[in-house]
């Protein structure tokens, strides 16, 4: 399991892809980083993943931190992810995603 999950979208989101925010969130990160087409609705559904999962008493507690990163390169955002894990004093520790 990653502390850190870095999502490089090249598609739109759409509910068909909650899945896959899912099997993201059921790693626990700590820090959930999305690049690429859409960044910023892909955050906000896993933002509403989380709430969904915990009102529901399905994951009690689902929770990470969201980023969107529309305007950046796929490298400023690993670096991101990394940076964070170097933050928290923990050993890189970054997943990551390609839909």
């Amino acid at each position: 399991m990653s502390k850190c999950a870095v999502l490089i979208s090249e598609s739109y989101y759409a509910e068909l892809h909650k899945p896959v925010l899912r099997r993201i969130l059921n790693e626990a990160p700590d820090l959930f980083a999305v690049v690429g087409v859409d960044c910023a609705n892909w955050e906000e559904a896993m933002d509403w993943l989380c709430v969904e999962l915990d009102t529901s008493g399905e994951l009690p507690g689902a929770f990470c931190n969201t980023t969107s990163h529309p305007t950046e390169s796929v490298d400023d955002v690993m670096a991101f992810a990394n940076q964070w894990c170097d933050l928290k004093g923990w050993a890189r520790d970054v997943s990551v995603h390609k839909i």
